[in-house]
């Protein structure tokens, strides 16, 4: 039975975060602040590039915060996946 290289296998496996990751964690973050502005910020005080905001509307956009946080967190998820360390399809024999 073969010997298998300890080294070999600590250099394969560790990855560092690619481009992929970083954008999906900055878009995942910018959507979890969203989440938390629409949770505090009545219709009116929302920045107008904000969908939703409304100078007539008092209420609070529950639903577009929880959208808002759900992507995050599929985001963040998706970031998480892209972090996997990458299988060698070569067979070591």
């Amino acid at each position: 039975m073969p010997r298998l290289n300890i080294d070999a296998v600590a250099s394969s496996s560790s990855v560092r975060p690619t481009a992929l990751t970083w954008v999906l964690l900055v878009l995942g973050v910018l959507c979890v602040v969203a989440a938390l502005v629409y949770w505090t910020q009545p219709a009116n005080a929302l920045p107008s590039f904000f969908p939703g905001a409304d100078a007539a509307n008092a209420a609070k956009h529950t639903k577009h915060g929880i959208a808002a946080f759900g992507v995050g967190v599929v985001l963040f998820i998706g970031a998480w996946m892209t972090t996997g360390s990458k299988k060698d399809s070569t067979p070591t024999t």
